[in-house]
């Protein structure tokens, strides 16, 4: 494997670790994400916190000397470049613009970058820390819980988002930027979440094109569904890796933590394949924890060292080249509030980094492992992942075919089945397609739906309607609708911190299509 082929490494940056009038409203002076570490508490035994950054080193990245500090150990130990969030919010209000806005500046410093759109609101959400409340009157939605509205989303239309590539164009033009065919490189977190992205983009391709650049190239995280406003997918890790554990009952829960195997982890992040009908880059991850945002709420891997993840971090650039990728994006450069950084620390030193730059030599050098998972191995979890998919969408197909019966044919409104259960205030649990299309429905038939609860769509879905994770704390509801598949282990999680009513919503309809048919006697519908 000669060198040209093997990816550039791109680490996710967050630009955070510096003092911002919004977070001294929010959180109080000077707060910045390492005063939730500096503070973070051991939740059970052998959890390792809080983590401390090697000598002390809390920086700031307001000082040039960080960032110039932080290009020179990328570079030295193999880390091509980095992948910055980026906060931009409903009206152009931006958030923790000031180092990727300082990089622009400072051309002297060579740290190539790209950007990744975090999109979703910014709601007060970290449980651990939500004593500090100094801002109530800033935040610009009461939900009924305690995680106010600080930064609101909306995508707007054609102006807002001219307004928006114009901010991005200088970063774009930038030589450090990073491109693909000479096409900059930019990420939406979420995509299938924001409703104008087709039309969004098509305007972000037409001004790029009026502003000599040969395109955009736009990387999609976080897909549920093929979007043809996108040129490639990533499979953010270890996000993804997480959730297909948890469903599968494969965690274990410690004081309230709920606990991954790092090593399982790994394992699930090589066996993903990529994403269908589209060039798919992939991640590894340096370790996850978010105690020190969310305390015993939070998500922990365990038993995760430096050599576990040089080993896998070999496989993961081998099966890049093999997909003949040019990126592949580590989580992350900085993330110490989740427990994901390869800056070093006073546990490891500098072992996270030399982790990677090891697993770049080791793959170049033998690209491919002693021993593959057999072909029949491969197929068969093909063939798993697919009829798991397959049911998933006979169901949903099965329940939409019998609601819309039911409206069309006998003018029934789900309204009616909580009005006889003297259901007022309800959640939905699981906001995919379904999902949506139950909390839209339900809206226009002004049933208090307070919240949504969803593992992998932590955020804000417009209009001020917060999602929430299924650790959180959940505002009072007389029910739980749940849409997603898996009803009977979501149910019985559910029940370890819910008493109220838990419903399916194939369960309402049924239930409803069963009473049309008691009032107007039996019809084809009846035998699905």
């Amino acid at each position: 494997m000669e060198k040209a082929n093997l990816p550039d490494i791109l680490a996710f940056y967050l630009p955070q670790f510096h003092e911002t009038e919004d977070n001294n409203l929010w959180w109080g002076k000077g707060f910045t994400e390492w005063e939730a570490v500096k503070t973070s508490e051991t939740c059970f035994p052998g959890h390792q916190e809080p983590r401390v950054p090697l000598n002390g080193n809390y920086y700031d990245l307001s000082r040039k000397e960080t960032m110039e500090w932080q290009a020179g150990l990328a570079k030295q130990y193999g880390i091509s470049g980095f992948c910055f969030y980026h906060y931009y919010f409903k009206d152009g209000k931006k958030e923790l613009e000031l180092p990727a806005e300082n990089l622009l500046r400072w051309t002297d410093i060579d740290m190539p970058f790209c950007f990744n759109w975090a999109h979703d609101s910014w709601i007060r959400s970290w449980s651990r820390l939500n004593g500090l409340v100094w801002a109530e009157k800033h935040e610009t939605a009461d939900n009924g819980n305690q995680n106010g509205v600080l930064a609101e989303q909306d995508y707007g239309t054609y102006g807002d988002w001219v307004r928006h590539f114009e901010y991005l164009l200088p970063f774009f033009r930038d030589p450090r930027y990073i491109k693909k065919d000479g096409k900059p490189v930019f990420l939406f977190y979420k995509p299938n979440n924001i409703g104008p992205l087709q039309k969004m983009t098509e305007c972000w391709r037409n001004l790029a094109m009026e502003a000599g650049l040969p395109g955009l190239y736009l990387v999609g995280e976080h897909l549920n569904a093929p979007d043809s406003a996108l040129d490639a997918a990533l499979v953010h890790e270890p996000r993804n890796s997480m959730d297909l554990l948890n469903n599968a009952g494969r965690t274990v829960i410690r004081n309230g933590v709920r606990c991954y195997e790092y090593q399982e982890v790994w394992e699930t992040i090589l066996e993903t394949e990529p994403i269908w009908g589209y060039k798919t880059y992939f991640c590894g991850a340096a370790g996850y924890d978010d105690t020190p945002r969310r305390g015993n709420r939070g998500e922990s891997l365990v038993h995760h060292s430096p050599d576990v993840f040089r080993k896998h971090l070999t496989e993961l650039v081998r099966k890049s080249c093999r997909q003949e990728n040019e990126f592949l994006f580590l989580n992350a450069w900085n993330e110490w509030g989740e427990g994901m950084y390869l800056e070093p620390d006073e546990e490891d030193g500098f072992r996270y980094l030399e982790a990677v730059r090891d697993a770049v030599r080791e793959a170049a050098a033998k690209p491919e492992p002693a021993e593959e998972t057999s072909g029949a191995d491969l197929m068969k979890k093909r063939l798993d992942t697919l009829e798991y998919e397959s049911r998933k969408y006979r169901q949903m197909a099965r329940i939409l075919e019998k609601w819309l019966y039911l409206e069309q044919e006998n003018g029934v409104s789900l309204l009616g089945f909580f009005q006889k259960e003297q259901i007022r205030h309800v959640a939905v649990y699981g906001m995919a397609e379904l999902g949506k299309r139950l909390l839209a429905q339900l809206r226009k038939e002004n049933l208090d739906v307070r919240f949504g609860i969803d593992r992998s769509s932590v955020g804000q879905l417009g209009s001020g309607f917060v999602v929430c994770r299924p650790e959180d704390e959940f505002p009072d509801v007389d029910a739980i609708i749940i849409t997603a598949c898996d009803t009977a282990s979501i149910e019985r999680m559910l029940r370890k911190k819910f008493r109220g009513n838990i419903y399916t919503v194939e369960e309402v309809v049924d239930t409803m299509l069963r009473n049309a048919e008691e009032l107007n006697g039996p019809n084809d519908q009846g035998k699905h």
